[in-house]
């Protein structure tokens, strides 16, 4: 099988991973670690058998960022796991682009939030389903990942 082939079909999957953790993150705030350990394990298999690329020194600063980020009360840890395993799988000219992505993406998600707490007035607060914006970037910023597909 042809490796451009295999990165085609890993970043399908990946994307497939995406819709279903925009839905458990849109129904039920929560993103499923097992939805975060296979998008981790396709961008390394995807490494070792389709053409794609390890950039681990992002994923791991933003790790270590988001964690910070996670004990400040200020993301979910959800968020982060998702953002770590699919910074590995981006290409180091497009990390910005991924994170300016999201951050573009989630304004109307916050905008929406605050309307809605301006509106309703819940007494248990409003949280943001962000892995919608996170998804949404990597489903952009992957298209350019494609090779055969495109």
């Amino acid at each position: 099988m042809n490796q451009l082939l295999i990165n085609d079909v890993i970043i399908l999957t990946i994307w497939g991973c995406l819709l279903v953790a925009c839905y458990t993150d849109l129904t039920r705030r929560i993103i499923s670690n097992y939805i975060v350990c296979i998008i981790f394990i396709l961008a390394i298999l995807n490494f070792i058998f389709g053409a794609g690329q390890l950039n681990y020194k992002a994923s791991g600063i933003f790790l270590i960022c988001g964690l910070f980020m996670f004990y400040c009360r200020l993301v979910g840890a959800g968020d982060i796991k998702l953002i770590t395993a699919l910074l590995i799988s981006i290409p180091p000219n497009d990390v910005w682009g991924f994170l300016v992505l999201i951050t573009l993406l989630g304004l109307p998600i916050a905008i929406i939030a605050i309307i809605y707490k301006y509106i309703k007035k819940p007494k248990a607060g409003v949280t943001l389903p962000y892995g919608l914006a996170i998804s949404g970037s990597y489903f952009l910023t992957s298209i350019t990942l494609f090779k055969t597909v495109f």
